[in-house]
């Protein structure tokens, strides 16, 4: 119950916000389902035993390290380990052993997010929040990850902006 209220409210922060294009709220609605569905899918099996494996690595916008995002691995089509992911802060990411993923291929979704300098209250009588709206990129095929057990998986994924 407490997952499908944490969705709606995700849902409804985008509503929330109103100020942002539809096309904005929209591809903050997937990015904020993909990544309710991935932290949902790491409840099940965790740490060592599960076949789980660490993943870290650095991502850049338009060659600079990217302030602050989301990073999520959902597994390619074929494998059907469940997906992943973490936060990105000043370029890097890490997903621990715990959330870590099973030896496969991932399709990696990136959510890149600007502040707008507005604060906004995300819950009604809660402290205010820099309101932050995602950030077209312009990547011309999907970012891939192969995991493997028998080496250190580190990625690098480089963005570049839409115009």
């Amino acid at each position: 119950m407490t997952d499908k209220l944490s969705i709606q409210f995700a849902f409804n922060r985008c509503r929330f916000v109103g100020q942002q294009s539809r096309a904005a709220s929209l591809m903050q609605a997937r990015f904020l389902l993909v990544g309710g569905l991935v932290w949902m899918s790491t409840l099940s099996g965790c740490g060592e035993g599960s076949g789980r494996q660490a993943a870290e690595g650095i991502v850049t916008l338009d060659g600079n390290p990217l302030p602050n995002g989301v990073i999520s691995f959902r597994p390619a089509e074929g494998n059907q380990a469940p997906g992943s992911g973490g936060v990105v802060i000043d370029g890097r990411f890490e997903v621990t052993v715990e959330k870590g993923l099973q030896p496969g291929k991932y399709t990696v979704d990136i959510l890149v997010l600007k502040e707008t300098g507005r604060m906004i209250q995300v819950v009604p009588g809660g402290p205010e929040k820099p309101e932050r709206v995602p950030v077209e990129v312009n990547e011309s095929k999907q970012l891939e990850a192969m995991v493997t057990s028998d080496d250190k998986n580190r990625f690098e994924f480089h963005l570049t902006t839409a115009n």
